[in-house]
């Protein structure tokens, strides 16, 4: 079994402005570049809180190999010593690139994604998240997309964990409903994927035990009233739990699953990714048996009761079906085909067959 490792300092706040000039202050990051969505530039009022000229907040939902170009050649010849992230998944991944090329001087994405030697300089990185999903604040790696090829590729590199995170509920509340079950989903998903892994270990399967308990127990608090901090709080940590799962074991069978559904139907990564959830937990559950006890004890509920409430998250809120999403049946064998990501796939510890695949599609068709 590997050893497990993680070197984010996570901080728990409820003044994350604070906490990140400490942050700064202790990193020695005096000209941050900051990179955020246009969303959260206003409804944070970032222009007041730094630099107006550091920020770029031209943030695609899925990054491409364009959009991270941008932000790539937004920080060229400029004297940034650093780099502030606020945002959810797809402004960490692009900032995750930006880092990359500060760390080499390269500003080829294809030459990044290559990169496995240690980069020349690091760059010192706080990240903020301001969704309960993603977990990238504790990775070291994030997705980008080639539109082109119709490809998801990853950068992953050591160089690339952040050295701080900074967890602050009070970014969340803006979230809307959909939006936050999506990346409920999401992270719910790196839990389970985390568990029914080959590269699992004791650290990394207690972390996602936390995180799949933390979001069964406050799910309906959430849903009857979305706007409360304690419980964004709490989604927020196990988020951030889940993050802390996989970043030892990288994803699985639904995220493998998942990418051909995002980049040929714009399924959002959330919903991709975890849409399969059910039938997966139902195939691993004599491998994980003792995980999925002590999931159920922890939340006083049997089994099936435990699919149920997984199955009840995006009721009303979202769809879940692959009908739904404007998927023809007779593209299932395409997207089977296409569901082998190498690196993703051969992580789950029951090994899937294309005529298994084939299957777990069919149960979440209509």
């Amino acid at each position: 079994m590997s050893m497990y490792y993680n070197p984010v300092e996570v901080i728990e706040t409820n003044n994350w402005q604070k906490e990140c000039i400490n942050a700064q202050k202790s990193l020695g990051i005096q000209n941050p570049l900051v990179i955020t969505s246009n969303g959260n530039l206003k409804r944070q009022k970032l222009s007041t809180v730094f630099n107006p000229k550091s920020i770029f907040s031209n943030i695609l939902p899925n990054p491409t190999f364009k959009s991270c170009k941008e932000a790539i050649d937004f920080n060229l010849n400029k004297e940034f010593d650093g780099v502030i992230t606020i945002g959810g998944g797809s402004v960490m991944d692009t900032a995750k690139a930006v880092m990359a090329s500060m760390g080499t001087g390269i500003i080829d994405l294809a030459e990044l994604l290559a990169i496995t030697e240690p980069y020349e300089k690091i760059t010192p990185s706080i990240f903020i998240p301001t969704t309960h999903g993603t977990g990238g604040e504790v990775t070291m790696w994030g997705t980008v997309w080639n539109m082109d090829e119709k490809k998801k590729y990853s950068i992953s590199h050591p160089d690339l964990y952040p050295n701080v995170a900074i967890l602050d509920g009070n970014l969340t509340l803006s979230l809307p409903l959909d939006i936050s079950i999506i990346t409920m989903m999401d992270a719910l998903s790196h839990s389970f994927e985390a568990i029914w892994n080959k590269n699992a270990n004791s650290t990394s399967t207690s972390y996602a035990i936390e995180a799949i308990t933390l979001i069964i127990e406050n799910i309906e608090k959430f849903k009857n009233n979305p706007y409360t901090l304690k419980t964004r709080k709490k989604l927020l940590i196990a988020a951030n739990k889940a993050g802390l799962a996989f970043s030892n074991t990288k994803t699985a069978a639904a995220h493998s699953i998942s990418y051909p559904l995002t980049i040929h139907y714009g399924m959002p990564h959330g919903v991709a990714s975890s849409i399969t959830l059910i039938p997966l937990l139902k195939t691993s559950r004599e491998s994980v048996k003792d995980s999925l006890e002590k999931i159920c004890y922890n939340n006083n509920l049997t089994f099936e009761q435990l699919i149920e409430s997984i199955r009840l998250i995006p009721q009303n809120i979202l769809s879940f079906t692959l009908k739904d999403w404007g998927i023809p049946r007779d593209q299932l064998p395409k997207l089977v085909d296409e569901s082998f990501t190498k690196g993703r796939m051969d992580n789950n510890i029951v090994e899937l067959t294309k005529h298994k695949v084939k299957s777990i599609l069919e149960q979440v068709y209509n």
